[in-house]
């Protein structure tokens, strides 16, 4: 009867509610992860440059807007490789370069190297977001329909904001607990989980030209800071 159905769409819904957190969850915390050295980005790459690297104060400020432009350039660099190589292999390689970059800050001797590896981080973390979205609303459409994708990224999105508060607290107090060399360290191995989770990332056979995958794309807004 009426009612039944009604008990068995509700059930549906909850089932489906919890299925969908569960597909979504290794991007989740790639999202958190990505926004985590973002945040650590925003917050402390000036600090750092002029306290551990000794740069002068207006050198201090460099750093961002340098991260700024190559994430701009970073995201055209990556919709290409995207096309020619598939997403997976686009998001390991993010993730590798924003892991290199983080290693090149941690261990660099003055401030000119250490704005070489802000500038690695923009390159490696700029493909992660947008191919996360866009990963999330292709798995809720493939799972439940395509009006099931606008809940999945609205899902997702949560997580940027997760990841951007725990990143500037945590490395300010492993900075202050330890050194800010050594903090820079837990955002890169952050950053080296996502290649655990990069089979999340992949296609299903909706592919063209050479065969490799094209993700399709998920209308979405960006991040605080340009992500």
């Amino acid at each position: 009867d009426i009612r039944e159905g009604h008990h068995q769409t509700q059930r549906q819904q909850h089932l489906e509610g919890a299925v969908a957190f569960k597909v979504l969850l290794p991007l989740c915390l790639v999202m958190t992860f990505a926004y985590i050295g973002d945040s650590t980005v925003s917050n402390w790459s000036a600090k750092y440059l002029q306290d551990v690297l000794g740069s002068s104060e207006q050198l201090a400020t460099v750093p961002y807007n340098v991260y700024m432009v190559t994430t701009l350039v970073g995201r055209a660099i990556g919709d290409f490789g995207v096309r020619r190589f598939g997403a997976v292999a686009v998001v390991r390689m993010g993730a590798l370069v924003a892991a290199g970059g983080f290693a090149v800050v941690a261990g660099a001797p003055g401030a000119w190297v250490g704005m070489v590896g802000f500038t690695l981080l923009g390159l490696g973390l700029c493909v992660l977001v947008p191919q996360t979205f866009a990963a999330a609303g292709r798995l809720a459409s493939e799972k439940y329909g395509p009006g099931a994708s606008d809940a999945a990224v609205a899902r997702l999105n949560v997580f940027n904001y997760v990841g951007f508060l725990i990143g500037s607290p945590l490395v300010g107090a492993l900075g202050d607990a330890w050194n800010y060399r050594g903090a820079m360290l837990v955002p890169m191995v952050l950053v080296l989980v996502t290649l655990v989770y990069a089979r999340s990332f992949a296609a299903q056979p909706d592919r063209y030209g050479d065969g490799h995958e094209r993700p399709r794309t998920a209308d979405v807004g960006r991040g605080s800071n340009g992500l």
